[in-house]
């Protein structure tokens, strides 16, 4: 894709960063505060951090070995893994929001 070329070299991984801060916080809001009320925050957390972790192995094994046009990076797996952490810190920052939007339910 030749437009492609145009952008900053690693710029794709500011892209994975933040989805993968929003994928792990969309998760965590899954699991703690309508999957089950069970589940507590620490929980909730864990789960969110490893499925998008998993996911995000499984997507670069999958982009490496069944495509042609796309390859498997670890510098994405890291990228993805930053992101996760960030997903975290925000998840941390809004844990007396969370606990009250789960009051709610």
């Amino acid at each position: 894709m030749p437009h492609i070329s145009d952008a900053p070299e690693n710029s794709d991984k500011i892209v994975h960063l933040l989805v993968y801060s929003i994928f792990t916080g969309l998760w965590f809001c899954y699991f703690y505060a309508l999957k089950q009320k069970k589940d507590n925050f620490s929980t909730s957390l864990i789960k969110s951090c490893s499925l998008a972790f998993v996911y995000g192995i499984v997507v670069e094994i999958l982009q490496e070995s069944l495509t042609t046009s796309r390859s498997g990076d670890f510098k994405d797996l890291i990228a993805n893994s930053v992101g996760i952490f960030v997903g975290i810190l925000f998840i941390f920052l809004a844990k007396t929001q969370f606990r009250r939007l789960k009051s709610k339910f």
